[in-house]
């Protein structure tokens, strides 16, 4: 029987980030990627994406936009946040977008 996976730190810290500094974000799915780079560069990532369209012109479901799961790559109805953090876990760059991030 396989392990039930483990649930990513990252995203109880970037929970708690977001309601306390971007309360607009709250309840949005959250989506943890892991970076490359040399030592002393941010090695998590997690994005959040909320959408502002009551019908999207791009005819893309309501609940696959919501999930993320938009492809239209620069939208000016989508709104995302973009946090980085370091190895230990604090918060080092947040970035406000249009952008979907992959």
């Amino acid at each position: 029987m396989a392990r039930p996976r483990r649930k990513n730190p990252y995203l109880a810290v970037a929970r708690r980030y977001i309601d306390q500094h971007l309360p607009e974000f709250r309840g949005t799915v959250l989506q943890v990627h892991q970076l490359d780079g040399p030592p002393d560069a941010p090695r998590y990532a997690v994005t959040a994406e909320l959408c502002t369209a009551d019908a999207c012109p791009h005819q893309i479901p309501a609940e696959d936009s919501a999930a993320g799961r938009c492809d239209v790559a620069v939208c000016p109805l989508r709104h995302t946040v973009r946090l980085l953090f370091d190895h230990d876990g604090s918060v080092v760059q947040v970035t406000r977008s249009d952008l979907h991030w992959r």
